[in-house]
């Protein structure tokens, strides 16, 4: 890897709608990075990081940040001038590569950014003021020790800056664990957590819901499913 080259997944840049989170439904532009810190048992982008996976040593590519951009303004299809322009740069753990994602939002100054991270790895200055951040701390449904997968001082970094904080959850313990582990020791804003389901298909996203359904009325959180699950199931590029 040359020094200023991002490490991307297979997947590249892609169009789709935002399938999770608090933008879900709106039309972006993907950029997928590879690599990660943490080993989700339930992850669904394995090829990004396993190395035990024959798509993470086949599909590897090394983009320049020119070549980065030119994908990314290609790549948007959205022909209503009217709506901003939205990346959303994903991996993986795209804040492994943050000194050179901070040189990609020089370039793209026209453009809405939102950054998908675990919430283990400190944001750069640049990126806490121009970007939204889709943090996904991991529980222990992940199969991640907590040392690995719990960072506060990153939590709280990203709790005053423009974000939310998305939870992958099974049954109702989980909840518990949200409130013991990060809201009550951090002091997350309750207005910015979301409870999203487990699972890569609808009917799995909507079994899963229905386990919790009812302790995340009585806590007062937001629950969202997977739009992208629901359109097209388990496929990339979606």
């Amino acid at each position: 890897m040359k020094p200023n080259n991002l490490n991307v997944s297979g997947d590249g840049v892609f169009f789709t709608i935002q399938g999770e989170g608090v933008s879900m439904g709106k039309p972006v532009c993907f950029l997928r990075l590879r690599v990660c810190n943490l080993k989700c048992g339930w992850c669904d982008t394995r090829y990004a990081w396993d190395t035990k996976t024959p798509e993470f040593w086949s599909e590897k590519q090394e983009w320049s940040i020119n070549k980065t951009k030119k994908k990314i303004e290609a790549g948007w299809q959205c022909k209503n001038k009217k709506i901003t322009k939205r990346l959303v740069i994903t991996g993986g753990e795209p804040l492994l590569q943050k000194e050179i994602i901070d040189k990609l939002i020089d370039v793209l100054p026209d453009w809405f950014i939102e950054i998908e991270t675990n919430g283990t790895v400190m944001p750069t200055k640049k990126m806490l003021e121009y970007c939204q951040f889709n943090c996904s701390p991991k529980l222990k449904n992940s199969g991640n020790p907590k040392v690995a997968r719990i960072k506060g001082e990153v939590l709280q970094a990203l709790n005053l800056a423009n974000s939310v904080f998305k939870f992958v959850v099974m049954v109702n313990s989980d909840i518990r664990e949200i409130e013991k582990d990060f809201i009550i020791p951090f002091n997350l804003d309750i207005n910015k957590i979301i409870i999203m389901p487990e699972g890569r298909s609808a009917e799995e996203i909507a079994k899963n819901a229905r386990q919790v359904v009812e302790k995340v009325k009585e806590k007062g959180y937001r629950l969202l499913g997977r739009l992208h699950c629901d359109l097209w199931g388990a496929k990339r590029e979606v």
